[in-house]
């Protein structure tokens, strides 16, 4: 909800579909960042076997973004699905639309909100 609303912001739109592993959309090294973030989350070493190639597209300070964004959404996440936070009324209504057309629904941690 807040990526489609900041890209709204200063008009760059964005793909949602990026976040269950779809299009990339505006982002520059979308394809070499998406590929990071899942190796990130799923196999740490070949995370690691990329650290060159995004350092040369991004810089040290790109990859180092890229790590503590996979960090922190990853940490989040895992917390409120651990404790079974729910999404509250407000943003149930507010995402039905992202959810739907994602797929979001399907997810395990969905039963955890009402909707």
């Amino acid at each position: 909800m807040l990526l489609r609303a900041s890209s709204n912001a200063i008009d760059a739109g964005a793909d949602l579909h990026g976040a269950v592993g779809g299009a990339t959309g505006n982002v520059a090294h979308g394809g070499l960042l998406m590929a990071y973030a899942e190796a990130a989350n799923r196999d740490p070493e070949a995370a690691r076997a990329l650290d060159d190639e995004v350092i040369a597209a991004v810089g040290e300070a790109g990859l180092v973004d890229a790590a503590v964004t996979v960090a922190v959404f990853n940490g989040l996440v895992r917390s409120a699905d651990g404790i079974g936070i729910p999404l509250d009324d407000t943003m149930l209504a507010a995402t039905a639309e992202a959810r739907a057309e994602l797929g979001l629904d399907s997810y395990a941690g969905a039963a955890n909100s009402r909707g």
